[in-house]
């Protein structure tokens, strides 16, 4: 059985204007139970950074798109082997919301806590679905090998 971490980061960036991509970020570890137990999460700590592009638009103005996420286990080492995934949805409350980008990464050797993981979303439902428009919350799993 492998243990998987969901790390749901909701942010408030569905809202534009200034301030749109604000610290209103929370983050969850999900922890998932067999029978009586529980799968203990090897992951506790840990940061995620959305990296954002801005390019020129045909209409004289620009647009955002979410191009990676930055992730960082802060208290353990992440083993090689171990896939992390990026994805961007279309609607704040998961069972409700279709997964509109996602990235990949599989570790070929072991990261140390605290080194920076890039995820490159590389992967679009429909053209410009990691615009920021369109986000209305980023998910990371991280799967152990």
């Amino acid at each position: 059985m492998q243990a998987i971490i969901f790390i749901a980061v909701i942010a408030a960036i569905a809202t534009l204007g200034v301030g749109y991509l604000s610290n209103d970020i929370e983050l969850w570890v999900q922890e998932f139970g067999v029978g009586e137990g529980d799968i203990l999460s090897p992951v506790i700590g840990s940061e995620l950074t959305i990296n954002i592009e801005r390019v020129d638009n045909t209409f004289g103005g620009f647009d955002d798109f979410i191009v990676s996420c930055g992730y960082v286990s802060l208290d353990v080492d992440l083993l090689a082997g171990t896939k992390l995934f990026c994805k961007l949805f279309d609607a704040p409350d998961l069972d409700a919301s279709l997964v509109i980008a996602t990235g990949f990464f599989e570790l070929l050797v072991d990261v140390p806590a605290g080194q920076v993981i890039p995820i490159t979303i590389d992967t679009t439902a429909y053209p410009k679905a990691n615009k920021v428009d369109y986000v209305r919350q980023v998910l990371v799993e991280v799967q152990n090998p």
